[in-house]
């Protein structure tokens, strides 16, 4: 910016001088017209008044040969700069390795590609115009295109986000640039942008029922479940103290969700979860939500108030005494900010009882809360989503957590204790193998329904109520002993008599047909477990044959 302005200040500065020194050297004759065209011809050629004689040029004219030639000169160089340097920026793209591609320009995109930066990552961009910052590589075109994706380095890149506006061009854009890849090149950990919660989870659920090619890592996210998670994440609720939810918009409903998976591996001991929900449509939208996912009713005491969200402000509207956290989540972030500073009654509940959502954190300034006691703050939904490590948290991760907090529940119902099991502690504190135990079975969910007849869907028609029959469940418990013994094999376990983890030996690892009574109905325990598992996580098992 100080270059260009220099530069300007110089080619002014040059032509108001060439006027001046032109008008002293060719005398009181001589038109403005003609001061203006000579003055001009200094960017470019000698004027013609230097080829005939005359007076002295004087300090003015002098100075101007000098500095508008020099103008010229600075403007084609850096011309020739410029677009050498466009040519670089797309010959570097091109050869990066182990780089990032995220294609579009809308919030999420913007917001990763800040975020990757300031992870010090290197970033090519896909997009109609070059980010601001230049030191993000950019590439335009449709990303959809074999040849633009060629152009962005696709084939050696490490992680591609699709983040265009539209969901079905995301996945063509996943799907293109896996095509692309060679056989044996690092995995590329594509991620599409699904807007709609609804149409995520059935891609999602058809994503795991896949039989996956080599290097192929697809997954999809929706920005305002991720958000709900991180929100959780960052702040969890504790102690089954009220809770109240304003505004069921889809980040509301994702949160109200979110709040019923993570709190339920606590319930049994702690109770259900007292949870107020606020908006004008509140008892329709948790009524269809309980009948869909009735991990809300067993984790949640539920109050709906059917509210407009002028009426939430007003005295009497809501319940007496301020719950111990307030989440304000209308998808109009000023109504979400209006009704928070307005709503007086919800300020008592302590500091970060009450959480606003806005956009970004750049939204709304947070000095106008000081005086508050922190009992306000703003959490920005797309900063939150835009998260390159949550992003990463794919199906098979959440169905692991899922499957594990499950485990935690069922455990915590018969009474089990953390000093008997080591695996009774939360999911941030497992043993990482016991963590990728979890996973390698939520990885093989999608082939043993294939097995059965059967597919995963999301979880919108509960009636369709499933349950595998008894021979089913036999089937799928020896494929869950099969793959749990070549899991332990591959770790360097052996058959033993007693489990030596010093030893590695283990007394199950051997054929099905030999195994013990108590050690097959582990696994017929696993295979009966799955429906529910996949339930919390808000999918269904359904027949397709």
């Amino acid at each position: 910016m100080t270059l260009r302005l220099s530069f300007a200040v110089l080619v002014l500065a040059s032509f108001v001088l060439g006027i001046a020194g032109f008008a002293a050297f060719l005398g009181p004759g001589s038109s403005v017209f003609d001061l203006v065209y000579y003055s001009l011809q200094l960017f470019v050629l000698d004027p013609a008044p230097f080829d005939v004689g005359h007076a002295p040029l004087g300090w003015a004219l002098e100075v101007a040969r000098f500095t508008a030639p020099a103008a010229t000169v600075y403007a084609l160089v850096a011309g020739v700069l410029l677009l050498f340097s466009t040519e670089i920026r797309r010959l570097r793209a091109r050869r990066s390795r182990g780089h990032a591609v995220i294609c579009g320009t809308g919030p999420i995109a913007q917001a990763l590609t800040q975020r990757l930066r300031t992870a010090r990552r290197t970033v090519v961009r896909i997009a109609a115009s070059p980010s601001a910052d230049r030191a993000v590589m950019h590439v335009a075109g449709d990303p959809r295109d074999p040849a633009v994706l060629r152009a962005a380095g696709v084939e050696r890149a490490s992680v591609l986000y699709a983040c265009e506006g539209d969901s079905a061009t995301n996945t063509a854009i996943a799907l293109a640039a896996h095509a692309l890849r060679r056989p044996g090149s690092r995995p590329l950990a594509a991620y599409g942008l699904i807007s709609d919660p609804d149409l995520c989870a059935a891609l999602r659920a058809r994503r795991l029922g896949l039989t996956r090619p080599t290097g192929l890592h697809l997954d999809f996210f929706n920005p305002d479940a991720l958000a709900a998670r991180a929100l959780l994440k960052s702040d969890p609720i504790g102690e089954p103290a009220p809770v109240m939810i304003i505004g069921l918009g889809t980040f509301g409903r994702m949160l109200l969700l979110e709040l019923a998976r993570q709190w339920r591996p606590r319930s049994p001991a702690a109770g259900p979860l007292p949870v107020t929900v606020v908006d004008a449509e509140a008892s329709g939208v948790v009524a269809a939500l309980s009948v869909r996912h009735d991990l809300l009713l067993k984790s949640c005491e539920l109050t709906a108030l059917d509210l407009e969200p002028e009426q939430v402000s007003r005295p009497g509207a809501l319940p007496e005494g301020p719950p111990r956290r307030v989440y304000v989540c209308y998808p109009d972030q000023d109504l979400a900010l209006k009704t928070a500073l307005t709503s007086l009654r919800l300020w008592g509940g302590g500091p970060g009882s009450l959480v606003v959502r806005v956009e970004h954190a750049a939204a709304f300034d947070a000095g106008l809360l000081e005086g508050l006691d922190g009992a306000l703050r703003v959490f920005p939904v797309t900063d939150a989503a835009a998260d390159p490590g949550l992003i990463a948290e794919d199906l098979v991760e959440t169905l692991a957590t899922t499957a594990h907090h499950h485990y935690l529940a069922g455990q915590a119902s018969r009474g089990g204790s953390p000093s008997l099991n080591s695996s009774l502690v939360p999911w941030e504190e497992l043993e990482e193998d016991k963590k990728e135990s979890n996973r390698l079975l939520a990885e093989d969910i999608g082939r043993k329904l294939r097995e059965v007849g059967c597919a995963l869907g999301p979880r919108v028609d509960p009636e369709l109520g499933y349950a595998f029959t008894k021979e089913e469940i036999e089937v799928l418990a020896e494929m869950e002993h099969v793959r749990w013994m070549r899991m332990m094999l591959a770790r360097g376990w052996r058959h033993g008599p007693l489990r030596d983890a010093a030893k590695r030996t283990h007394p199950d690892i051997e054929d099905w047909a030999a195994l013990s009574i108590s050690a097959k109905e582990k696994d017929r325990e696993t295979i009966r477990n799955l429906p529910d598992i996949l339930a919390i996580a808000g999918f269904q098992v359904v027949r397709t044959r």
